[in-house]
Formats: structure tokens, sequence, C-alpha cells
């Protein structure tokens, strides 16, 4: 129960308790003042009416004390008026029954009054002629009392109304600092770094205040100053210190991610440009020349393929440049190259006259696959670009090898992929996520992967119709099919083995797609309560920020988990870690093993751990080959690993 409601009911029954106390006091008093009021009265009566009646007392002629005694008994006031002789025998005598009609039977019952008589001897001259009782109407006495009950209810009932309205406002002023203490207490616990500019009024509420922004503001400078050195150590550990391009080693360590069957970077176009007599133009030209023209070929290359966010570009040497293009046609890339290639031979013919008859340039374009590796992919476009150079100055080589275009038209892929929906030919594939703790090992969850079961009975990877099924737009469609089916797996199987499921950048950015996932999960919500880990790839992350935020921030509301794949440290740091707060990112291994470890030494680096712990980040580690992988991430603290060598990939 909150602070606010316990200190509301509090004073409520504080008040109450007042008010109610002053009430049945006032009430007590009233009922007292109007029982001595009845017997005053009925007294007062008594001896006037005695009085008057001993003037006109004559036993041969009462009527003169019957007139009398009806003035005064018909005033109402009385309930009875009974003159008696000496011997008690009744003169005179007027009754009326008490009748309260505008009084609640309740409260004639709850309430007793004891009914006032009076009596006074009636004398003539010196002899007594009779008694006068007078007793009063308890009727107005109940009626008068009703009504002062009446009064005092809705004067304590106003008086409540006021004093709570008064103290719901003084306590909501005085509390609103303690909600935005809470805000913050719970933004740090969700890892998110919140300073509270206004300082509360009260002083213990304010020291509170003040040292939780001091101890957000130490976690937050962990994270920058971590942020910045992991940023400097990529930077170091994969830029070319020329170019800014990435470098042979980021290539050799990230490009088995785009080569993994279950991606849809999985398929696309590579470029392998190469420079030969480099030197010879040095020593003519000099070096600031040669700088200026790496510079300016590298910015070509980023200006013609930087545009998709899954692009790498590379140099893998002083002369070669790579870059790899997911999910881009041929046509396409080629396009590019040839901008890229004019405009390096405008240059050279204006600038460095006479370089272009013995620098040699040449460009090999082809195709990759998840079938290949990065000795087959390397080989090829080598062997390309020496025939290239070979052929002619400034020549593109493409090579047809195993080409990734897809027998089918786009028609049948699209009738394809939506008649393998509708016959339910989508098939679940997963892959274990395992934790290691000291010498036992856990399920952490099982990655869904999806699989194409071909009309002639042959299952495919997602690597064989994800990216046609990106280009033509129905890759949204096989998310929710994905998640339509784990969920009618997790329901109707009763299992328990928490599921990871990737989604597209179609599926997040799409504001009817995350109704539709809000409206599974609420209901599945209902009948399961197994975890889901869904994910998004980093390139998803960084271009989609907003949208990414808030889908994690949807399926953590329902109590799953939100990850990021294939995370690799941006150029820009993992400032954007901070808007999505993932619960998990999952790296390649060699790509942990490059950040993590000092390769000199082979001491831990710190910073990645730091970053990962400043926003309650866990690691996973991915592409686990070997057993001499994995324990050199364990030695360095990482528990959590997926891949070959832990479990293969199985139909579900």
């Amino acid at each position: 129960m909150s602070l606010f409601k316990q200190l509301a009911i509090m004073l409520t029954l504080f008040l109450g308790i007042i008010l109610a106390s002053v009430m049945v006091l006032n009430f007590k008093t009233a009922s007292e003042f109007i029982q001595n009021q009845l017997y005053t009265d009925a007294k007062n009566t008594a001896h006037s009416l005695g009085l008057s009646l001993s003037k006109v007392a004559d036993p041969n002629d009462p009527s003169s004390m019957e007139t009398m005694i009806n003035a005064i008994f018909d005033s109402g006031y009385y309930q009875s008026i009974e003159l008696d002789d000496l011997d008690g025998k009744v003169v005179y005598e007027r009754h009326n029954d008490m009748l309260v009609s505008d009084v609640p039977q309740w409260f004639i019952s709850a309430v007793k009054i004891e009914n006032a008589s009076a009596t006074s001897n009636i004398m003539i001259g010196w002899s007594q002629f009779g008694t006068l009782h007078v007793s009063g109407h308890t009727g107005n006495a109940y009626r008068q009392l009703y009504s002062t009950l009446i009064n005092l209810i809705e004067t304590f009932c106003m008086m409540g109304i006021v004093v709570f309205a008064f103290l719901y406002i003084l306590l909501s002023f005085s509390l609103k600092s303690l909600k935005r203490i809470k805000d913050q207490a719970k933004a740090i616990i969700d890892n998110q770094f919140i300073f509270e500019e206004k300082i509360p009024f009260t002083t213990e509420f304010r020291s509170v205040t003040v040292a939780m922004n001091a101890m957000v503001g130490k976690v937050k400078d962990i994270f920058e100053r971590e942020n910045e050195t992991l940023r400097r150590y990529h930077e170091l550990l994969y830029k070319d210190s020329e170019t800014k391009l990435y470098n042979r080693r980021y290539v050799v360590s990230k490009l088995p991610d785009y080569l993994q069957a279950d991606t849809s970077n999985c398929v696309g176009m590579y470029a392998l440009c190469s420079f030969d007599e480099l030197d010879h133009f040095k020593k003519e030209f000099g070096y600031e020349a040669y700088h200026h023209l790496m510079i300016d070929f590298s910015n070509e290359l980023n200006s013609q393929f930087s545009q998709s966010p899954s692009s790498m570009i590379a140099r893998l040497n002083e002369s070669d440049f790579f870059v790899v293009l997911p999910a881009q046609s041929l046509n396409e890339i080629h396009k590019g190259m040839s901008a890229v290639m004019e405009q390096l031979k405008e240059q050279l013919y204006k600038e460095y006259e006479g370089s272009s008859e013995y620098l040699i340039f040449g460009c090999a374009l082809g195709n990759y696959s998840e079938k290949d590796t990065l000795k087959s992919l390397f080989s090829r476009a080598d062997y390309s670009v020496t025939h290239a150079k070979l052929r002619a100055n400034f020549t593109i080589d493409i090579a047809h090898e195993e080409e990734y275009a897809l027998v089918l038209g786009r028609e049948e892929w699209r009738q394809e992929l939506l008649l393998s929906l509708e016959e339910s030919r989508m098939l679940l594939a997963f892959q274990s996520v395992v934790s290691f703790h000291n010498d036992a090992s856990t399920v952490l969850h099982e990655e869904i992967f999806l699989r194409l079961l071909d009309r002639e009975g042959v299952i495919h990877s997602a690597g064989y119709f994800i990216p046609v099924a990106t280009s033509l737009g129905l890759v949204e469609q096989l998310d929710r099919y994905m998640i339509s089916k784990v969920l009618k797996h997790l329901k109707d199987d009763g299992s328990t083995v928490s599921m990871a499921l990737n989604l597209s950048s179609d599926f997040v950015t799409k504001y009817t797609n995350m109704e539709w996932l809000k409206e599974q999960l609420s209901a599945f919500a209902k009948t399961n309560t197994t975890p889901l880990w869904f994910e998004v790839s980093n390139s998803i992350a960084l271009s989609e920020i907003d949208a990414v935020k808030n889908i994690s921030m949807l399926v953590k509301s329902f109590g799953h988990r939100f990850g990021i794949d294939h995370f690799a440290i941006p150029e820009s740091g993992a400032g954007y870690l901070q808007v999505i707060r993932p619960d998990y990112v999952k790296s390649n291994g060699s790509y942990l093993s490059d950040m993590m470890i000092d390769k000199e030494n082979g001491n831990s680096r710190e910073s990645f751990h730091n970053l990962a712990k400043s926003l309650g980040i866990s690691i996973i580690a991915i592409m686990i080959e070997n057993t001499e992988q994995m324990e050199e991430l364990r030695q360095i603290g990482l528990n959590n690993f997926q891949g070959s060598f832990v479990a293969p990939v199985a139909m579900l």
C-alpha cells in the first residue's frame, strides 16, 4: 500500500473519530437539554395553570376550568393534562397519544426520552380543590432532537468534506516529491540515468534525492567513461588509421555473422578493389598525394555503398578494399562500383597526370551465400581481381559462380511463400543457448529459426528465402507466422522452455504489427507464463532506434525479455543501448574475444563488462565453434554461449 493511502486512511480514521466524538457529545448535550426542557415546561405549565385554575375553581361549574385546560392543551406541547379531585377522581382530562410522523421509528427506539410530569395543587381559598397533573409531549422532544441530529450530521459532513479535501491537496503536494523519488528509484532499477532537477523542500526527501542523484551521476560517469574507452579501443582495433574504414581484422571477425545461414544478410554481393604500383605513385607524387588519393577513394566508396545499414566497407591492406552488400543485386553494386571507378579515373587524369600509365586498378564483383566460408570467399575474390587487373586497367571482373539469383520469378516466389504459409510448410527449427555455471549447464532459451519445406520435400534454411521475402515485402508475414506458431506450440504442448524469436525491420517499424503483437501476448499471458525472448539485429537497432525502443518496452511490459543480436560497437558508441535498454546482447565469440581480451598479455579488458553491467545487460557469445574459444571466454567471466559446438540446430 502506498504511503499516500496509508496517510490518507490514518488521517481519515483520526478525523472521523474526532468528528464522531464531537457529534456524539453534542447530541448528548442536546438530548439532556431537551429532557430538562421537557420537565421545566411541564413544571412551569402545571404551576401557572394551577394558579389560574385556583382563581376560577368552582366544584359546581367546572366549565371555566375545562376551558382554561383546553386552551393550554391545544397548544400541542403536552401529552396529557389531568385535573383530579381530593379523592383522586378525575374531574377533567385531556390526553394526546404520541404520534410523530416526521421522525423515523428507529430513532424513537434508539433514543430514550423520559416523559416529564409535574403536579400542582388547586386551591379554593384555604381549601384544596384538587391536583393538576401536566405531562409534556415527548413527540415534540423527539422531533426537536431528530432535527438537531440531522443538522449535526449535515454540518459535520460538510466539515469532513472540506477537511478531507484540504488534507488531500496537502498530502498530494507534500508527497509529490516522494513520487518523483519513486520514479527515479524505479529508473535506477531499470538502469536508466535520470537526474531529479526539483529538490524537495522536505528535509528527509531532499537528502534522499541528493543521494540518489549522486549515485546516478557515478553510474552514468562509469558508463560514459567505459563507452568512450570501448569506442576508442574498437576504433583502434578495427579501423584503418588512414581512411577510417574497417580493417581486415574486422572483416575476419564480423563476416561470419553475414555468412550465417539464418540471417537475412547471408546472401548478397561483394566487391574487392585492388591497386598496384602504389609505391611508384608515392615516389612520384609524394605521400600527401597518396594519402589524398586514398581518402578520396574511401569517401567515394562510402558515398556509393554506405546507405544500407548492413553494408560493410573495409580496407584489407594498403592497396585492397572490400565491400559487402547483403541482399543487393549485381546491377546495383556494378553501377556503384562503375561510378567509383569513373571518379578515380577522372581524379588521376586531372590531378596526377601520367599516373594511370603505371597505377593499376582492378575490381572484382561477385555474390556470396551462406555456403561460403571466409577462405572460399576471399580466394574467389582474389582470383577475380587478379584476372581483372591482367585484362586491362580499370576493369571490373564479375564472378558468375553460384549465382544466388533464385530460379523462380518474383511473382512465382510470392505465390510459393504465401502457399507455404497456407499449407504450413514453414517449419520451425531451434538452437539452444546454454548457460554454464561451475560444472552445470542449463538451457537459457531456444532460438527459433524458420525453415522452408519445398514441394520436393527438401528443407531449406532461412537464407534461401528470407532475402527474397524481404524484397517482396513478405517478411513481416513470416514473423507473424513464426510468433503465432511458437505461441501455439507453447500452449498446446505445455512447454515451459523459453524461446527466442528474431524480428525483422519491417515488423518492428509498423504500428499494426505492434498492436497485433500486443493482442497475441495478452492472450498468451492468460494461459501461459513461459518467458519469451524477442530479438532484433544490431543493424535494425541502430537504424530504427525509436521503433526498437517501443517494441522493447512492449515485450518487457508482459514480463518477456528483449535483446540485440549480432551486437557490435558502432562508431557512435553504445549510447543507443541506454535508449533501447535491452536485457541482453548476442555477439560473435571472436568479436568478444577481441574486445574483452588483451592479446598481448592475455588479461581481460573490463570496459565491455563494465558497460554492460552499468546497464544491467547480460552478454551471450554466439558462433562458438570449439572448446578453446568457449574456455577462453569463460576465463573472462562469460557464461552464456550459443553455437554449433554448444548445440546444433535441430527441427522443433
